[in-house]
């Protein structure tokens, strides 16, 4: 998309950046409304295809909690929580340095 602004036509110089940049951002709302709108008669035509059933399980799927990643746990982590530990380092610290959750710490050092 071009800005088709004549900078002879404004009185100043401050007047043409001004028409400028409020060309530019009704390009830029332009442009995100076409591409929004186009997606969301994509999303009513597959929503209008769906049976009954098979909308409700998706609504359903989409409204629970999401699936959470475990954290991967390598043998190099365990050792050195488990050092950690003994050492008597807050689990809180450990959790953080290792980059995993307090019970996940634990969980290891059980």
């Amino acid at each position: 998309m071009k800005i088709d602004l004549a900078p002879t036509s404004f009185t100043s110089k401050d007047a043409f950046v001004r028409a400028a940049l409020a060309r530019a951002r009704d390009l830029a709302v332009q442009s995100w409304e076409d591409e929004h709108t186009e997606r969301k008669s994509l999303i009513e035509r597959e929503v209008a295809s769906l049976s009954k059933n098979e909308l409700a399980r998706r609504l359903v799927k989409m409204m629970s909690r999401p699936n959470r990643a475990r954290a991967q746990i390598s043998d190099t982590m365990r050792s050195k929580a488990l050092t950690m530990r003994k050492k008597d380092v807050p689990v809180r610290e450990i959790a953080a340095e290792l980059g995993i959750s307090i019970p996940s710490v634990y969980n290891i050092t059980k």
